[in-house]
Protein backbone atom coordinates (compact mmCIF):
# COMPACT_ATOMS: atom_id res chain seq x y z
CA UNK A 1 0.00 0.00 0.00
CA UNK A 2 1.40 3.53 -0.74
CA UNK A 3 2.55 6.14 1.47
CA UNK A 4 -0.66 8.35 0.29
CA UNK A 5 -3.31 5.54 1.42
CA UNK A 6 -0.95 5.01 4.83
CA UNK A 7 -1.80 8.61 5.30
CA UNK A 8 -5.42 7.99 5.13
CA UNK A 9 -5.65 5.60 7.03
CA UNK A 10 -3.71 7.58 9.77
CA UNK A 11 -6.57 9.91 9.57
CA UNK A 12 -9.10 7.15 9.86
CA UNK A 13 -10.82 6.40 13.65
CA UNK A 14 -12.24 2.50 13.28
CA UNK A 15 -14.63 3.12 16.24
CA UNK A 16 -15.99 5.85 14.74
CA UNK A 17 -16.24 3.87 11.37
CA UNK A 18 -18.33 1.24 12.70
CA UNK A 19 -20.04 3.24 15.01
CA UNK A 20 -19.16 1.67 18.59
CA UNK A 21 -17.58 3.02 21.92
CA UNK A 22 -13.50 2.30 22.41
CA UNK A 23 -14.55 -0.09 25.42
CA UNK A 24 -16.96 -2.09 23.29
CA UNK A 25 -17.02 -5.37 23.38
CA UNK A 26 -16.40 -7.86 20.34
CA UNK A 27 -19.65 -8.90 20.17
CA UNK A 28 -20.88 -5.03 19.87
CA UNK A 29 -18.27 -4.65 17.14
CA UNK A 30 -19.31 -7.73 15.33
CA UNK A 31 -22.72 -6.67 15.63
CA UNK A 32 -21.61 -3.25 14.25
CA UNK A 33 -20.18 -4.29 11.96
CA UNK A 34 -22.49 -7.08 10.64
CA UNK A 35 -25.31 -4.08 10.12
CA UNK A 36 -22.62 -1.68 7.93
CA UNK A 37 -21.37 -4.96 6.13
CA UNK A 38 -25.21 -5.90 4.61
CA UNK A 39 -25.77 -1.83 4.10
CA UNK A 40 -22.96 -1.03 2.10
CA UNK A 41 -21.90 -4.48 0.19
CA UNK A 42 -21.44 -3.99 -3.62
CA UNK A 43 -23.85 -6.35 -4.41
CA UNK A 44 -26.32 -4.30 -2.71
CA UNK A 45 -24.80 -0.95 -4.16
CA UNK A 46 -24.04 -1.76 -7.89
CA UNK A 47 -21.94 0.94 -9.71
CA UNK A 48 -22.03 3.11 -6.15
CA UNK A 49 -18.51 3.61 -5.65
CA UNK A 50 -18.73 5.70 -2.57
CA UNK A 51 -20.21 2.67 -1.08
CA UNK A 52 -17.76 0.28 -2.22
CA UNK A 53 -15.43 2.63 -0.69
CA UNK A 54 -17.19 2.50 3.00
CA UNK A 55 -17.53 -0.81 2.70
CA UNK A 56 -13.61 -1.26 2.23
CA UNK A 57 -13.05 1.62 5.31
CA UNK A 58 -15.54 -0.50 7.80
CA UNK A 59 -13.94 -3.67 6.64
CA UNK A 60 -10.10 -2.24 7.57
CA UNK A 61 -11.83 -1.32 10.31
CA UNK A 62 -13.40 -4.54 11.56
CA UNK A 63 -9.80 -6.65 10.60
CA UNK A 64 -8.21 -4.71 12.97
CA UNK A 65 -10.64 -4.55 16.03
CA UNK A 66 -11.73 -8.32 15.97
CA UNK A 67 -8.12 -9.16 16.64
CA UNK A 68 -7.33 -8.74 20.46
CA UNK A 69 -3.27 -8.29 19.28
CA UNK A 70 -4.32 -5.91 16.29
CA UNK A 71 -6.95 -3.74 18.44
CA UNK A 72 -4.68 -3.21 21.66
CA UNK A 73 -1.62 -2.14 19.47
CA UNK A 74 -4.18 0.39 17.93
CA UNK A 75 -5.32 1.50 21.13
CA UNK A 76 -1.68 2.52 22.59
CA UNK A 77 -0.30 3.99 19.14
CA UNK A 78 -3.58 4.72 16.79
CA UNK A 79 -3.52 4.00 13.60
CA UNK A 80 -0.08 5.08 13.16
CA UNK A 81 0.59 1.22 14.52
CA UNK A 82 -0.28 0.12 10.84
CA UNK A 83 1.29 3.24 9.12
CA UNK A 84 3.00 0.90 6.56
CA UNK A 85 5.54 1.75 3.78
CA UNK A 86 5.67 5.38 5.42
CA UNK A 87 8.17 4.81 7.81
CA UNK A 88 6.32 4.07 10.71
CA UNK A 89 7.41 0.88 10.96
CA UNK A 90 4.10 -0.34 11.04
CA UNK A 91 2.20 -3.50 9.59
CA UNK A 92 -0.65 -3.69 7.20
CA UNK A 93 -3.55 -5.72 8.88
CA UNK A 94 -4.75 -6.24 5.49
CA UNK A 95 -1.59 -8.28 4.08
CA UNK A 96 -1.91 -10.99 1.67
CA UNK A 97 -6.02 -9.85 1.65
CA UNK A 98 -7.57 -9.34 -1.67
CA UNK A 99 -10.82 -6.91 -1.56
CA UNK A 100 -11.67 -8.24 -5.04
CA UNK A 101 -13.38 -11.51 -3.81
CA UNK A 102 -15.91 -9.64 -1.80
CA UNK A 103 -16.71 -7.01 -5.04
CA UNK A 104 -18.93 -9.25 -6.96
CA UNK A 105 -22.41 -11.20 -6.73
CA UNK A 106 -20.28 -14.20 -8.20
CA UNK A 107 -17.30 -14.52 -5.13
CA UNK A 108 -16.15 -17.01 -7.61
CA UNK A 109 -13.15 -18.24 -5.55
CA UNK A 110 -14.59 -18.33 -2.73
CA UNK A 111 -17.50 -20.29 -3.79
CA UNK A 112 -15.31 -22.73 -5.42
CA UNK A 113 -13.06 -23.85 -2.59
CA UNK A 114 -10.63 -21.83 -3.61
CA UNK A 115 -8.13 -19.92 -1.43
CA UNK A 116 -9.62 -16.92 0.78
CA UNK A 117 -7.26 -14.51 2.52
CA UNK A 118 -7.83 -13.42 5.77
CA UNK A 119 -7.10 -9.74 7.54
CA UNK A 120 -5.59 -10.34 10.66
CA UNK A 121 -6.07 -14.76 10.99
CA UNK A 122 -7.38 -16.23 14.16
CA UNK A 123 -11.25 -16.05 14.96
CA UNK A 124 -11.71 -12.80 13.47
CA UNK A 125 -10.83 -14.02 9.47
CA UNK A 126 -13.06 -12.67 7.07
CA UNK A 127 -13.72 -16.33 5.86
CA UNK A 128 -15.19 -16.73 9.21
CA UNK A 129 -16.88 -13.44 9.36
CA UNK A 130 -18.63 -13.61 5.50
CA UNK A 131 -19.44 -16.86 6.68
CA UNK A 132 -21.24 -16.04 9.42
CA UNK A 133 -23.00 -12.30 8.01
CA UNK A 134 -24.61 -13.79 4.78
CA UNK A 135 -25.44 -17.41 5.76
CA UNK A 136 -22.26 -18.85 2.98
CA UNK A 137 -20.37 -22.08 3.64
CA UNK A 138 -17.48 -22.21 5.93
CA UNK A 139 -14.92 -22.44 2.58
CA UNK A 140 -16.24 -18.92 1.55
CA UNK A 141 -18.58 -16.19 1.06
CA UNK A 142 -22.20 -16.21 -0.30
CA UNK A 143 -23.96 -12.83 -1.77
CA UNK A 144 -26.57 -11.77 0.68
CA UNK A 145 -30.00 -12.42 -0.40
CA UNK A 146 -31.19 -10.35 -3.56
CA UNK A 147 -34.90 -10.03 -4.73
CA UNK A 148 -35.41 -11.43 -8.33
CA UNK A 149 -35.77 -8.69 -11.41
CA UNK A 150 -39.49 -7.78 -12.47
CA UNK A 151 -40.51 -8.96 -15.94
CA UNK A 152 -42.65 -6.77 -17.84
CA UNK A 153 -45.30 -8.21 -20.13
CA UNK A 154 -48.14 -6.71 -22.40
CA UNK A 155 -51.52 -8.41 -23.21
CA UNK A 156 -53.87 -7.15 -26.09
CA UNK A 157 -57.48 -7.38 -24.74
CA UNK A 158 -61.09 -6.59 -25.81
CA UNK A 159 -63.07 -3.23 -25.25
CA UNK A 160 -65.91 -5.08 -23.96
CA UNK A 161 -63.47 -7.34 -21.47
CA UNK A 162 -61.36 -3.79 -20.33
CA UNK A 163 -64.78 -2.58 -18.90
CA UNK A 164 -66.33 -5.53 -17.96
CA UNK A 165 -62.87 -6.94 -16.50
CA UNK A 166 -62.01 -10.89 -17.25
CA UNK A 167 -59.14 -13.37 -16.43
CA UNK A 168 -55.99 -13.66 -19.06
CA UNK A 169 -53.47 -16.42 -19.58
CA UNK A 170 -50.35 -15.29 -20.04
CA UNK A 171 -46.68 -17.18 -20.69
CA UNK A 172 -43.77 -15.84 -19.02
CA UNK A 173 -40.60 -17.28 -19.23
CA UNK A 174 -42.14 -20.57 -19.62
CA UNK A 175 -44.69 -20.39 -16.91
CA UNK A 176 -47.90 -19.82 -17.69
CA UNK A 177 -49.89 -17.20 -15.46
CA UNK A 178 -53.57 -16.43 -14.53
CA UNK A 179 -53.63 -12.57 -14.86
CA UNK A 180 -57.26 -10.68 -13.61
CA UNK A 181 -57.86 -7.32 -15.70
CA UNK A 182 -60.03 -5.81 -12.82
CA UNK A 183 -63.24 -3.87 -14.38
CA UNK A 184 -62.72 -0.58 -15.97
CA UNK A 185 -59.13 -0.92 -16.80
CA UNK A 186 -57.86 1.53 -19.29
CA UNK A 187 -55.93 1.25 -22.65
CA UNK A 188 -52.02 1.75 -21.71
CA UNK A 189 -52.76 0.91 -18.05
CA UNK A 190 -49.62 -1.48 -16.31
CA UNK A 191 -51.10 -4.36 -14.00
CA UNK A 192 -48.73 -5.19 -11.31
CA UNK A 193 -48.40 -8.89 -10.06
CA UNK A 194 -46.55 -8.74 -7.22
CA UNK A 195 -43.79 -11.80 -6.78
CA UNK A 196 -44.15 -13.28 -9.99
CA UNK A 197 -41.41 -11.87 -11.68
CA UNK A 198 -38.02 -13.48 -11.91
CA UNK A 199 -37.44 -15.55 -8.13
CA UNK A 200 -34.67 -13.98 -5.50
CA UNK A 201 -31.36 -15.59 -4.56
CA UNK A 202 -30.89 -17.23 -1.32
CA UNK A 203 -34.27 -16.70 -0.36
CA UNK A 204 -35.14 -13.25 -0.94
CA UNK A 205 -38.60 -12.62 -2.72
CA UNK A 206 -39.29 -12.94 -6.46
CA UNK A 207 -39.40 -9.91 -8.71
CA UNK A 208 -42.83 -8.27 -9.72
CA UNK A 209 -44.23 -9.13 -13.37
CA UNK A 210 -45.98 -5.62 -14.67
CA UNK A 211 -47.90 -6.38 -17.45
CA UNK A 212 -48.98 -3.31 -20.26
CA UNK A 213 -52.53 -3.78 -21.04
CA UNK A 214 -53.74 -2.38 -24.69
CA UNK A 215 -57.32 -2.40 -25.57
CA UNK A 216 -58.66 -3.05 -29.02
CA UNK A 217 -61.34 -0.42 -30.72
CA UNK A 218 -64.78 -1.67 -30.35
CA UNK A 219 -66.46 -1.28 -33.98
CA UNK A 220 -69.61 0.83 -32.24
CA UNK A 221 -68.31 2.11 -28.69
CA UNK A 222 -66.44 4.24 -27.52
CA UNK A 223 -64.42 5.08 -24.52
CA UNK A 224 -63.47 8.97 -23.15
CA UNK A 225 -62.35 8.97 -19.57
CA UNK A 226 -64.93 6.99 -17.75
CA UNK A 227 -67.98 7.49 -20.05
CA UNK A 228 -68.94 5.34 -23.42
CA UNK A 229 -70.36 7.27 -26.46
CA UNK A 230 -72.24 5.33 -29.16
CA UNK A 231 -73.66 6.64 -32.85
CA UNK A 232 -77.69 5.83 -32.42
CA UNK A 233 -79.56 5.08 -35.96
CA UNK A 234 -83.26 5.84 -35.90
CA UNK A 235 -85.73 5.92 -38.67
CA UNK A 236 -87.28 9.72 -40.00
CA UNK A 237 -90.66 8.53 -38.41
CA UNK A 238 -89.07 7.62 -35.23
CA UNK A 239 -87.03 10.92 -35.02
CA UNK A 240 -90.58 12.96 -36.31
CA UNK A 241 -93.08 11.12 -34.19
CA UNK A 242 -91.18 10.42 -31.04
CA UNK A 243 -90.58 6.41 -30.42
CA UNK A 244 -89.19 3.76 -27.71
CA UNK A 245 -86.85 2.24 -28.69
CA UNK A 246 -83.72 -0.28 -27.15
CA UNK A 247 -80.43 0.72 -27.03
CA UNK A 248 -77.00 -0.94 -26.77
CA UNK A 249 -75.12 -1.03 -23.77
CA UNK A 250 -72.03 -2.71 -22.81
CA UNK A 251 -74.06 -4.54 -20.05
CA UNK A 252 -76.95 -5.04 -22.50
CA UNK A 253 -79.98 -3.27 -24.08
CA UNK A 254 -81.83 -0.60 -22.27
CA UNK A 255 -84.77 1.06 -23.20
CA UNK A 256 -85.18 4.46 -24.28
CA UNK A 257 -87.46 7.42 -25.12
CA UNK A 258 -86.71 8.98 -28.54
CA UNK A 259 -88.65 12.33 -28.18
CA UNK A 260 -90.95 13.75 -31.09
CA UNK A 261 -89.10 15.97 -33.77
CA UNK A 262 -85.46 14.76 -32.33
CA UNK A 263 -83.12 16.50 -34.74
CA UNK A 264 -79.91 14.31 -36.37
CA UNK A 265 -76.94 14.96 -34.02
CA UNK A 266 -79.34 15.67 -30.63
CA UNK A 267 -77.07 13.16 -27.97
CA UNK A 268 -79.16 11.71 -24.62
CA UNK A 269 -77.48 10.28 -21.75
CA UNK A 270 -77.78 6.53 -20.07
CA UNK A 271 -76.88 7.38 -16.34
CA UNK A 272 -74.44 4.98 -14.91
CA UNK A 273 -74.35 2.71 -18.07
CA UNK A 274 -70.47 3.73 -18.66
CA UNK A 275 -67.25 2.68 -17.41
CA UNK A 276 -66.60 1.49 -13.17
CA UNK A 277 -64.62 4.39 -11.94
CA UNK A 278 -62.11 3.70 -8.66
CA UNK A 279 -64.73 4.86 -6.55
CA UNK A 280 -67.06 1.99 -6.83
CA UNK A 281 -69.55 4.61 -9.31
CA UNK A 282 -69.63 4.10 -13.02
CA UNK A 283 -69.35 6.66 -15.87
CA UNK A 284 -72.74 7.52 -18.17
CA UNK A 285 -73.47 5.97 -21.76
CA UNK A 286 -74.06 8.66 -24.18
CA UNK A 287 -75.82 8.36 -27.28
CA UNK A 288 -75.92 10.49 -30.14
CA UNK A 289 -78.98 10.19 -32.90
CA UNK A 290 -78.26 9.80 -36.45
CA UNK A 291 -81.31 9.53 -38.43
CA UNK A 292 -81.64 7.24 -41.46
CA UNK A 293 -83.21 8.06 -44.42
CA UNK A 294 -84.86 4.98 -46.70
CA UNK A 295 -82.96 4.87 -49.88
CA UNK A 296 -85.75 5.18 -52.38
CA UNK A 297 -88.04 8.50 -51.12
CA UNK A 298 -91.33 8.90 -53.41
CA UNK A 299 -90.76 12.26 -55.10
CA UNK A 300 -94.44 12.80 -54.12
CA UNK A 301 -93.09 12.16 -50.65
CA UNK A 302 -90.16 14.62 -50.31
CA UNK A 303 -92.39 17.31 -52.25
CA UNK A 304 -94.70 17.44 -49.07
CA UNK A 305 -92.39 17.25 -46.67
CA UNK A 306 -89.72 20.31 -47.96
CA UNK A 307 -92.19 22.81 -47.44
CA UNK A 308 -92.73 21.82 -43.60
CA UNK A 309 -89.02 23.30 -43.30
CA UNK A 310 -89.91 26.52 -41.96
CA UNK A 311 -86.52 28.34 -42.30
CA UNK A 312 -83.10 27.12 -44.31
CA UNK A 313 -81.14 24.73 -41.97
CA UNK A 314 -77.99 26.05 -43.03
CA UNK A 315 -78.76 29.10 -42.33
CA UNK A 316 -76.41 29.71 -39.01
CA UNK A 317 -73.53 27.99 -40.94
CA UNK A 318 -73.95 30.62 -43.51
CA UNK A 319 -73.43 33.78 -41.24
CA UNK A 320 -70.76 32.10 -39.05
CA UNK A 321 -69.00 32.10 -42.43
Amino acid sequence: MTAILAAAMAEKDYYQLLGVKKNATDDEIKKAYRSLAKKYHPDKNKGNKEAENKFKEISEAYAVLSDAEKRAQYDRMGAEAFSFGGGGGGQNPFAGFDFSQFMNAAGAGARRGGRTARAGGGAGGFTDIFSDLFGGAAGGFEAPPMKGNDVNAELTIDFRDAVLGTTMDLTVNGSHIKVKIPEGVGDGQTIRLRGKGSSGSSGAPAGDLNVLVHVRAHPFYERRGDDIYINLPITFGEAVRGAQIDVPTIRGAVKARIPASTQGGQTFRLTGKGVKRKNGSYGDEYYRVEIVLPPDIPADVVEKIEPQYREDPRANLKSAL
